[in-house]
């Protein structure tokens, strides 16, 4: 009974250890599922990233994750961001899903294909809370095929 226990410990252990050791190096990481796979112009998923180092740079990723059935060479979206001193902008955002012979630009994994774009590289000037929305900006009330969309705020690699 003993050697058992034992073996299960050192099983959890490892697991821990694996698991802590190929986590990501993102600072902020959200994930929003589109309820049906179906984007409604209703939705909007709002990310709220918490600055604490206005010294450094950072690089803002969105990562959108269609069915291969997506239907569209293109998804546009509006993302709106609001900082901690009340400030808002909006401003449009195209992600590319597919080059014109129809080949798809995103990681394809099974049925899914993964589109991330950076779309900001900035330094926050302020300390606190910004709210990061996204909403579909097509002329069709609902994006079909749409699974999920994640937002990532990395340190910046360099600062450009």
């Amino acid at each position: 009974m003993r050697n058992k226990v034992n073996r299960l410990f050192s099983i959890l252990l490892l697991c821990i250890l694996l698991l802590t050791s190929c986590g990501s190096d993102a600072v902020f990481n959200q994930s929003f599922v589109i309820k049906d796979h179906s984007w409604k112009d209703t939705f909007r998923p709002v990310f709220k990233v918490n600055i604490t180092d206005t010294t450094k740079t950072y690089d803002c990723v969105l990562t959108v994750r269609t069915t291969v059935d997506f239907p569209y060479s293109n998804l546009w979206l509006y993302w709106t961001i609001n900082g901690p001193m009340g400030k808002s902008k909006r401003f449009p955002l195209e992600v590319v899903t597919a080059d014109p012979t129809g080949k798809w630009t995103g990681d394809k994994s099974g049925s899914l294909v993964s589109f991330s774009k950076l779309f900001m590289h900035v330094k926050f000037t302020k300390k606190g809370t910004y709210k990061l929305t996204f909403e579909q900006a097509t002329t069709q009330q609902t994006v079909p095929e749409v699974v999920d969309v994640t937002l990532d705020v990395f340190e910046a690699k360099s600062e450009q």
